[in-house]
């Protein structure tokens, strides 16, 4: 736009005197036409330039003035049109920047939180497979061996055979009639024999169960978390998450609790029926801000 105001006054410059002066170029009727535009011309271009010509709106749509700003103020006293469109593109654009940058932060926080639970849930596993005991003991000096207690020889545990479809009812079966031992059973044959099998998510999920009500949170935090990253958006991973923080709550693991249920909120906002009560009470539990 301020190219064509600077060569229309290169062009209403190179016009001969005797029209800026009013006199006519010819006498047709159409020459006089023209040299009325020609005049209007010259004003327009003379405005312009004592103006400034700045303002980036457009005079040459006729002899009335340039729109009045908008009464938000955004615009210059006497800018144009196009410059009020020009500041409302640039807000929009600042205001995309803004929600990208918290779109990303909130992105990083949940990278950071589920990085945090994975390497407390790594340490656990460290610890199990040692002999440790997760959790601080009262009077315990960090860094000493855990105590080694005698544990009774363990029983065999009964032989499960069949498909895993037949496997896992028969251990969702014992899960509801509280045989938790033989849905352990049931769950773990399924993932030592049929891994592969459309049936070992859920058994997965099943084995933390049981682990759960057996009064194991140890092994059932970690049986939680393969259930979880076996389908992180999965019909059971809101369900692994949850059972996740509350076995990490159980053994005093409050922090990595507080960090699962943020995860489970950030990535689940609208939780299976039933679980946001039970979300609630646990962040109590564990002490979650």
């Amino acid at each position: 736009m301020r190219q064509n105001l600077l060569a229309l006054a290169v062009f209403a410059s190179m016009l001969p005197i005797g029209a800026a002066q009013g006199q006519p170029l010819v006498q047709s009727q159409e020459g006089i036409a023209l040299e009325n535009q020609i005049l209007q011309l010259q004003s327009q271009v003379q405005q312009l330039q004592s103006g400034g010509g700045g303002n980036g709106g457009s005079a040459l749509g006729g002899n009335s003035a340039p729109p009045p700003p908008p009464a938000s103020g955004g615009a210059a006293p006497g800018g144009g049109i196009v410059a009020t469109l020009l500041n409302q593109v640039n807000d929009l654009q600042t205001q995309v920047q803004q929600l990208s940058g918290r779109v990303d932060t909130l992105q990083n926080q949940v990278d950071t939180q589920h990085a945090a639970t994975e390497k407390e849930i790594g340490d656990l596993k460290f610890q199990m497979t040692n002999g440790a005991t997760p959790g601080a003991t009262p009077g315990a000096t960090p860094g000493a061996p855990a105590p080694q207690t005698s544990a009774p020889p363990a029983t065999p545990a009964p032989a499960v055979s069949g498909s895993p479809e037949t496997m896992l009812h028969d251990g969702l079966a014992a899960y509801a009639r509280h045989d938790y031992a033989a849905a352990e059973t049931a769950a773990k044959a399924i993932l030592s024999t049929a891994k592969g099998s459309p049936q070992a998510y859920r058994a997965q999920y099943l084995l933390g169960q049981s682990l759960s009500a057996e009064g194991k949170p140890q092994a059932a935090a970690i049986a939680y978390d393969s259930a979880y990253n076996l389908n992180r958006t999965g019909s059971w991973a809101p369900q692994s998450l949850y059972g996740l923080a509350s076995s990490l709550a159980d053994i005093k693991q409050d922090q990595a609790a507080c960090d699962t249920l943020s995860s489970l909120n950030s990535q689940f906002p609208a939780p299976p029926a039933g679980m946001k009560s039970k979300i609630d009470a646990l962040s109590h539990r564990a002490h979650c801000s």
